[in-house]
């Protein structure tokens, strides 16, 4: 998933749907101020970085759109938080895949193992924001800090942005032993390496061309 904003000369960008990012409400807000709204693959709601880079930057190229004429934008969450917003939205009675009887730690666990047969989300954050052996975005907002992404992408359309939240969980909060915890926080080393530019002001502007620890 993927909206083109097409507005001018220094006003152009395009925003890469991380899942669980609000980045679907986010596109939902922008899509009216569109002059395209690009749309992914068949059977694949979003698009990651490698995946822009490789088919629809080079479509863009081919009607008038070169790749340094707009910016490649993504959001971001703090990297446990975006684990455990999965385990939250698929505890609803609608999930296909159901955690609804599953503890986050045991959630987390699976993830950690990469169970294929698990409830957990496949691939990672930071892999999705990455292409060709480096950081493939150029811009980061952190989920976290709404004050700045909406008032960035509020400047670019000219419009105060209606930005709703839907498909939000209400399952209870997780809890997390130390080590499980701990054994997170290191995989998620490129994820942490992403999130510390973004904790302090909730943006990462100049991103693409960054290589990010333990991914190639």
């Amino acid at each position: 998933m993927m909206t083109f904003l097409g507005l001018g000369p220094g006003r152009d960008f395009v925003l890469l749907a991380l899942p669980k990012t609000a980045s679907t409400t986010l596109e939902r807000a922008l899509s009216p101020y569109a002059t395209e709204v690009v749309s992914s693959p068949p059977g694949r709601k979003h698009l990651p970085a490698r995946g822009f880079v490789h088919t629809k930057a080079h479509e863009l190229a081919e009607q008038g759109h070169p790749r340094e004429s707009y910016e490649l934008v993504s959001m971001f969450r703090e990297p446990i938080a975006w684990l455990e917003s999965w385990w939250r939205y698929r505890a609803r009675d609608d999930s296909r895949q159901s955690t609804a009887d599953m503890t986050f730690e045991e959630f987390a666990l699976h993830y950690l193992a990469g169970d294929d047969d698990a409830p957990v989300p496949k691939g990672r954050p930071a892999r999705f924001l990455h292409a060709q052996g480096a950081v493939a975005v150029d811009r980061v907002f952190s989920v976290e800090h709404p004050d700045v992404w909406s008032a960035w992408f509020g400047a670019r359309v000219g419009a105060t942005l209606d930005v709703e939240r839907r498909n939000a969980s209400t399952a209870g909060r997780g809890e997390l032993g130390f080590a499980t915890r701990e054994a997170l926080v290191a995989h998620f080393a490129p994820e942490y390496d992403v999130w510390r530019r973004l904790e302090a002001t909730g943006e990462w502007s100049g991103a693409r061309g960054t290589r990010l620890p333990g991914l190639s």
